[in-house]
């Protein structure tokens, strides 16, 4: 009956506190949304309507500023003087110098592009920023605009039409009209052929936002992708006039002011009404609370009760361990679920069967446990093998303890534990600590032991120890082509084949990667060498895997004991510098230790160590080779070329340090301290002059070459344009597919690229088609070659000729005498540079020497 009378009251009481406040939260909840609902549809629908009257007004401003360029385009086409002074014949006096058609326009109205367009299709005059240039409309654009152009022209019977186009990525105004007399009685002679001129605005945020100003319009800008703004209300599509991404602009957001000031108050008055209602139920629960305690606490007794009981029996049919219990003979007579799933056994097939029957060697268990134990003592067997059903040897820890059953009699009640993985992962361990995971082979820390074990044997001449070092060849590429699961196969392939080489008579250990080492005992100097050719025959074998056909090769590095060393960090050492030489020496071979190779390993590290103090105490320079533009006739670029001022050795040439560099990793520095030098002395002196730099073609593999680069110009504030990279032909061979990546991201930028010493490397001209080449240089060797044979001169034209079918610029290096220039020029090449133009020369005499171009 209290059981009843209990649970009644804790249910009626719950009942009674929960429909009341349930129904109130529920009307305040409605309430408060549809307020709300209300207070954000009015907020949003100010803002559409005055993102409508925006957009109104920009469109009116696009027109209005279209008519503007047209109406004063039709002013300067349509006028004899330019059809006399432009049409007729190109006049740059009446045009630039008399400002009929010059700077004022871009100074004076913001024309970024003035051009003229003759009936050909070229480019005869064109001002860019208000600075009278050479560049075609196709240069400066980058693209071809005249096929739109005439067809708009041809619509409009050539009156000025303007219309919208995307240049680099921006969009820019681009207003033509055919040149015409106008109203000119003195020309007579009217040609049927137009020429075209041109008026370009370049559309920026800058411009924007003043034009979006005007109107009352904040923050008027362009955007590039129209995806983050599909269905907003302030942007418009380019595309309504021709050009792509979108016109977005900040809203003034009228219903913001709504929200904020009504929003906090109705937020105020639902918190009073929910407190109110808080408040009233209040005296309720205080009511109800004391019966409540009083039944939650005889149902927790309850429960606890219940959770004392299962709590048990989850513990000895969920543990990870089985739990049992034995009689005084350790007889099974009860055994947790756990058994069948850990062992794999019935537990009813071992009920009644003994413990010393479930172990190896348990016989004399039993005794020893009645020695041990007294009732209520325990003990742990640690390491205890057993048959599981499957017929797999485990491993268990046991713990025993001594009871007292319910009949009163003596028995034994414990815990197993399976740590079979425990065990198999020692093992593994102790495996893994001293092989190679991969190949199986010995690791370094084992050949250490070995070695080291092996010298206390081999320490005289009669005994002798060799220590041959290993390293793959053309291996990279096997991972970096067919990837790491290729690598891996035909490592272990090629530790099989060491296996099959060496045999029984020495040692074979992985170090990591694609080195390895073979220790051999007891063999002379031409057993040693047999020995190396044919781990060279049957390494150069090809690897057949999946179908794949690999090859490679291998170097090795000798050194002996006692001969070359008594102690495992020296023989390892020359072993490695022995190794060093075969690589350098081409690969694919073996080479002795010799004390000369000591010294040059260690000439090579003071060198290293001498450029690396180079770098930081400033002994690198920069000097500059200047090149001669032939269609200018004056000089227009310089090639920056690093020097190394040696305290010691004097003038150091690049060829002498700059493959150390590469090697060592020191060539990062040299070449961002070059790019930034040259940048820096070009932006700081001269107004247009153009600067080139060679790059290593190991750099094209680094990712974080373009973020490099693109730091330093926004560090010296240099233009892009100006810039200008040389790379061999070789960097293209190595690694095409990084190479073109890093090419694409700079030529973005606006930097210009030029393969150097062309004709000297393995590039074919796929190469120009498909790579974003600007130029060409020709190797100073064809040009010095040129008047020394007639195939040679022959060579020398058809390059030109084939650079130029690609649209490239020519440079042709190495240019010493008068006669090469002159037959050069009859080539038609474009740029000249060589000991005739200038030899390099330091900044301060570049500036004295080209006065012309130093800022003003």
């Amino acid at each position: 009956m209290l059981k009843s009378f209990t649970n009644f009251s804790s249910a009626s009481s719950r009942k009674l506190i929960r429909q009341p406040l349930i129904i109130m939260i529920l009307l305040m909840f409605f309430g408060f949304i549809i307020t709300l609902g209300m207070i954000f549809f009015i907020a949003s629908d100010l803002n559409s309507i005055s993102d409508t009257e925006d957009s109104v007004l920009i469109r009116k401003l696009i027109q209005n500023q279209q008519d503007d360029i047209s109406s004063h385009l039709t002013d300067n086409a349509v006028w004899g003087g330019s059809y006399k002074n432009l049409h007729e014949k190109v006049n740059l006096n009446w045009a630039w110098e008399q400002q009929n058609l010059g700077a004022s326009l871009y100074k004076d109205f913001g024309y970024n592009g003035i051009f003229v367009i003759n009936p050909a299709g070229k480019t005869v005059y064109s001002i860019i920023n208000g600075k009278l240039s050479t560049d075609s409309i196709q240069q400066w654009m980058e693209t071809d605009p005249t096929p739109a152009i005439l067809h708009q022209l041809r619509k409009s019977n050539g009156s000025a039409s303007t219309q919208f186009m995307m240049v680099k990525g921006k969009p820019v105004l681009v207003s033509a009209a055919w040149i015409t007399p106008g109203s000119d009685n003195t020309i007579k002679n009217v040609s049927e052929q137009h020429s075209i001129l041109l008026f370009v605005v370049n559309m920026t945020d800058a411009k924007l936002i003043k034009l979006g100003a005007d109107y009352t319009i904040n923050n008027l800008h362009y955007e590039e992708s129209e995806t983050p703004y599909d269905g907003a209300k302030n942007m418009i599509p380019l595309s309504e006039f021709g050009a792509r991404g979108i016109l977005t602009w900040q809203s003034e957001n009228p219903g913001k002011q709504l929200i904020v000031l009504l929003l906090p108050i109705t937020v105020v008055i639902y918190l009073g009404m929910l407190f109110a209602a808080i408040m009233q139920l209040k005296h309720i629960i205080k009511i109800v609370q004391s019966s409540d305690e009083n039944i939650f606490m005889l149902q927790q007794s309850q429960l606890a009760l219940l959770a004392s009981e299962k709590r048990f029996r989850d513990v000895a049919e969920t543990s990870t361990d089985w739990i049992w219990e034995a009689d005084n003979n350790l007889a099974f007579n009860w055994i947790s679920s756990r058994f069948s799933a850990i062992t794999g056994y019935s537990s009813n097939i071992w009920i009644h069967r003994t413990l010393q029957d479930f172990l190896f060697n348990g016989n004399s268990l039993l005794n020893s446990l009645e020695d041990k134990l007294k009732p209520g003592e325990y003990t742990h067997l640690s390491r205890c093998r057993y048959l599981s059903a499957q017929q797999y040897i485990r491993y268990c820890d046991l713990t025993i303890r001594r009871i007292e059953l319910a009949n009163g009699r003596q028995g034994f009640r414990g815990t197993v534990t399976d740590v079979t993985l425990e065990v198999e992962a020692e093992e593994k361990a102790k495996y893994l600590a001293l092989h190679d995971d991969l190949t199986g082979l010995p690791n370094r820390t084992q050949m250490k032991q070995f070695l080291t074990g092996e010298l206390e044997i081999h320490h005289t001449c009669d005994n002798p120890l060799a220590v041959i070092m290993v390293d793959l060849d053309k291996f990279k590429p096997v991972n970096d082509i067919y990837g790491h699961a290729m690598g891996d196969a035909v490592l272990h392939e090629v530790s099989l084949r060491f296996r099959h080489c060496v045999d029984d008579v020495g040692f074979t250990a992985r170090l990591g990667g694609d080195e390895f080492v073979i220790i051999v005992p007891a063999m002379d100097t031409e057993e040693i060498s047999n020995l190396c050719d044919k781990i060279i025959e049957k390494i150069n074998t090809p690897f057949h895997i999946n179908g794949t056909e690999i090859s490679i090769g291998v170097s090795m590095g000798i050194a002996t004991t006692p001969k070359d060393a008594d102690n495992i960090t020296d023989i390892l050492r020359y072993s490695d510098f022995a190794l060093y030489k075969a690589k350098n020496n081409g690969g694919n071979k073996y080479e002795f230790y010799h004390t000369e190779l000591t010294d040059k390993i260690v000439q090579r590290r003071e060198m290293e160590s001498e450029l690396r103090e180079a770098i930081r105490s400033g002994q690198l320079a920069v000097v500059y080779q200047p090149r001669l533009n032939m269609k200018l006739a004056k000089v227009t670029a310089v090639e920056a070329l690093v020097r190394w001022n040696h305290p010691v050795r004097g003038l150091v040439m690049p060829d002498q340090f700059i493959s150390l560099a590469e090697e060592t990793g020191l060539i990062k520095e040299i070449t961002d301290w070059v790019i930034e030098r040259a940048c820096f002395d070009m932006q700081s002196c001269f107004d247009q002059m153009k600067v080139s730099v060679n790059i290593s073609a190991l750099e094209f593999s680094d990712r974080g070459l373009t973020e490099r680069i693109t730091r330093i110009l926004e560090k010296t504030g240099f233009a892009s344009h100006r810039l200008e990279i040389e790379i061999t032909e070789n960097a293209l061979v190595k690694n095409p597919d990084d190479a073109l990546k890093t090419m694409r991201e700079l030529h973005k930028l606006g930097i210009n690229f030029h393969v150097d010493d062309f004709g000297t490397g393995y590039a074919s001209f796929g190469y120009l088609s498909n790579f974003p080449f600007n130029g060409l240089k020709l190797d100073k060797s064809f040009i010095l070659a040129m008047h020394e044979s007639d195939n040679a001169l022959k060579i020398v034209e058809n390059l030109i000729s084939l650079g130029k079918a690609y649209s490239l610029v020519i440079t042709a290096e190495g240019v010493e005498t008068l006669q090469q220039k002159e037959q050069l020029q009859k080539f038609n090449c474009d740029v000249l540079q060589g000991y005739l133009i200038g030899q390099p020369i330091q900044i301060t005499q570049l500036t004295e020497t080209y006065q012309e171009h130093v800022l003003a």
